[in-house]
């Protein structure tokens, strides 16, 4: 098994993505971005495929015969932007690693072992810490985590909620009543949605969003991040709009394909509540709508916080129903 960092869009490797953060999309999403970094660790076989009945090769630039069987890609982002970058970013692994058809357990596990090597060296230089988010609790890299990298800092029990939906379907039947009557009584105010905002309404919509990262401490990618969004056929911008005013909105990620994944990537409103207007309702719901509207998938509400605290965001999430699912994090420090 060889290792291999991929930093550079011209060398992504040729493969069947199994959801938006390992496209090549998303790695061009944040092209020259000053505080963002996508970068991809590929692990990979070579062999002579002349006497095989499958070619399964994977195109990666420089190396023949390339059999791709694990990838992860990493995005690093800064968060103290007056601190370099080994003291003021962290790293995500948003979800498991791709894995090839017909890798075995023991062989993933394997090549784990030597990605993860690669990626804390990688890191070190660049980030404080690396955090490994939504892996499934039954994940077979957990063991790896807990026992062969004893510096590991945590193990972080989470939780997620993920809601399924048919093409067509009224979004609305497993919300609460309270969030159906809120929901109407905005739209009977006036309240609009845009689905194809102007860059203006985009604009005004990320002056929320910043001022929301601002108060909670979080990075954010710059305002060139959403208006490319949905340029690249990778996610959805849009906003709410009452009184002519931009009062909530959110981005979506999307993979469309054999499998219809959406992903609740960033929202923002204003005061929850404004003359019996709900823009966070308003929002949430039109979120999970466009998964009805473009043919039907899973939502991914991208976290419901630490299983062992109260967390307010979690219950308003499990006001749209879904399901509550037990997922792991796992954290490094890297210093």
């Amino acid at each position: 098994m060889n290792a291999k960092i991929i930093e550079n869009i011209e060398d992504f490797p040729q493969f069947e993505a199994q959801n938006v953060f390992q496209t090549v999309e998303w790695m061009r999403l944040f092209e020259g971005e000053d505080d963002t970094k996508v970068v991809l660790f590929a692990v990979y076989e070579t062999r002579d495929t002349r006497h095989e009945t499958r070619d399964v090769r994977c195109a990666i630039r420089g190396v023949e015969n390339a059999h791709l069987l694990l990838l992860q890609p990493i995005t690093i982002q800064r968060f103290v932007k007056w601190l370099p970058w080994r003291l003021g970013a962290y790293a995500v692994a948003w979800r498991e690693p791709w894995r090839a058809e017909g890798v075995t357990d023991d062989e993933a596990i394997e090549a784990f072992k030597l990605m993860h090597k690669e990626i804390v060296k990688y890191c070190k230089k660049r980030a404080l810490y690396i955090e490994y988010r939504h892996f499934s609790e039954k994940n077979i890299y957990g063991l790896i985590f807990n026992s062969q990298f004893s510096t590991f800092d945590s193990q972080l029990p989470w939780y997620n909620i993920y809601r399924d939906f048919e093409v067509g379907e009224d979004v609305t039947e497993h919300m609460n009543k309270a969030k159906r009557r809120q929901l109407r009584q905005s739209f009977e105010a006036g309240v609009e949605v845009v689905l194809e905002p102007t860059k203006e309404q985009i604009v005004e919509w990320y002056g929320l969003l910043k001022r929301l990262y601002r108060r909670i401490h979080r990075p954010l990618p710059s305002v060139d991040v959403f208006l490319k969004l949905n340029e690249l056929n990778i996610g959805r911008v849009f906003v709410v709009v009452y009184n002519d005013r931009v009062v909530s909105g959110s981005a979506i990620l999307c993979k469309l394909g054999n499998s219809q994944l959406f992903y609740d990537w960033y929202r923002a409103s204003v005061e929850d509540v404004i003359d019996g207007v709900y823009p966070s309702v308003v929002s949430t719901w039109q979120a999970m709508q466009l998964v009805s509207d473009m043919g039907g998938g899973s939502f991914d509400f991208m976290g419901a916080g630490p299983r062992n605290k109260e967390y307010g965001v979690r219950k308003f999430k499990l006001t749209f129903g879904g399901e509550l699912t037990p997922e792991y994090r796992y954290r490094r420090l890297l210093i």
